[in-house]
């Protein structure tokens, strides 16, 4: 086949066109490099002072802990011996308290009897006279030395309180100066202020073995 022009017009258009220059290669001065340099110096510089400083926090921390649970150990021993320490001081403080009561009361109980005693026995008495309110019958019995003493006053205690039963005032060589025994159709009663005396006394007395237990030693003054 034969063409009017022997000539390939797209060859050579295609040669006549300048093909696509390829980018240019990045162009980095000195001062360029330095700066990147700097900056890369910097970042590592950062990275490096941040994971420094993320380890020492967890040095600090873990040594702090590490405080705290050795003064914990310390503390603790010590504060049980204080407060070993101020048991037995406590203690001691109450047996002395105990000693001083024991002492006092056992000097001043026949004093305090023979002022109290009988009058007590009689407000008692006066109280059973209250208790036996509606009773056929109530007998109220004393030693004979306070029975004279007691009549006349628990006769008009009866009167005032409207007790309309029998009173029978008996004498009973068996008790106490400051005691006193009632019975009526329902009901009894009894007191001692001596006995009440011996209880407080006693009740001390438990007290001071007690506090001998927890201390471990014998209370000075205690009878051998």
């Amino acid at each position: 086949m034969s063409y009017l022009f022997d000539r390939n017009f797209d060859a050579e258009t295609e040669a006549l066109t300048p093909e696509a220059a390829p980018a240019p290669e990045p162009l980095f001065t000195r001062s360029d490099h330095e700066l990147a340099l700097a900056e890369a110096r910097a970042a590592a510089f950062e990275a490096g002072y941040q994971k420094g400083r993320a380890e020492a926090q967890e040095a600090a921390l873990a040594s702090d802990a590490t405080r705290r649970l050795q003064l914990a150990e310390a503390v603790v021993p010590v504060l049980r011996d204080l407060f070993a320490d101020a048991e037995a001081h406590h203690a001691a403080l109450e047996a002395q308290m105990i000693d001083f009561v024991l002492s006092v009361f056992e000097q001043l109980a026949p004093d305090v009897s023979a002022a109290l005693a009988e009058g007590q026995a009689r407000r008692e008495a006066r109280s059973a006279v209250r208790m036996a309110l509606g009773a056929a019958q109530l007998t109220l019995y004393f030693p004979p030395d306070s029975l004279e003493a007691a009549t006349a006053e628990l006769e008009a205690a009866a009167r005032e309180a409207g007790f309309g039963g029998r009173l029978s005032l008996r004498p009973d060589p068996t008790l106490q100066a400051g005691a006193v025994r009632a019975a009526w159709d329902q009901g009894v009663m009894a007191y001692s202020f001596a006995e009440i005396c011996a209880r407080i006394l006693e009740a001390l007395g438990l007290a001071r073995q007690e506090i001998e237990q927890r201390l471990g030693q014998k209370l000075t003054g205690e009878p051998s």
